[in-house]
């Protein structure tokens, strides 16, 4: 899996366990405070956290996070989950894994 293959809508697990919603060209500047493709907070059920985001452009081609200050894995993308239906977006039951890190053993 490469960046370039994200879509909107898809769900992206870090290391860490965390899951982001992917929003691409959301039409805005991009600055430290958004970005024009993003990866939102959201809790395991599906709903956007209140905090939490990040720009997916700190990732490189190969979902790694490119941050001079984190040196950690952490926040490297291992796991990609989709839906089949659109109007299946946010809800977790619908979504299936379609790519996993290879070597990345789940937590």
């Amino acid at each position: 899996m490469r960046k370039k293959d994200l879509k909107s809508g898809m769900i992206v697990k870090t290391y860490n366990g965390m899951y982001y919603l992917v929003l691409l060209d959301t039409g805005m500047e991009v600055s430290d405070r958004t970005d024009k493709d993003v990866l939102v907070g959201i809790n395991q059920n599906g709903s956007i956290k209140s905090e939490g985001w990040m720009q997916l452009s700190g990732y490189s081609d190969s979902l790694k996070l490119e941050d001079e200050e984190c040196e950690e894995e952490e926040w490297d993308i291992v796991e990609v989950l989709s839906v089949r239906c659109a109007a299946d977006i946010g809800n977790m039951r619908y979504y299936t894994s379609i790519w996993t890190r290879p070597g990345f053993e789940g937590n």
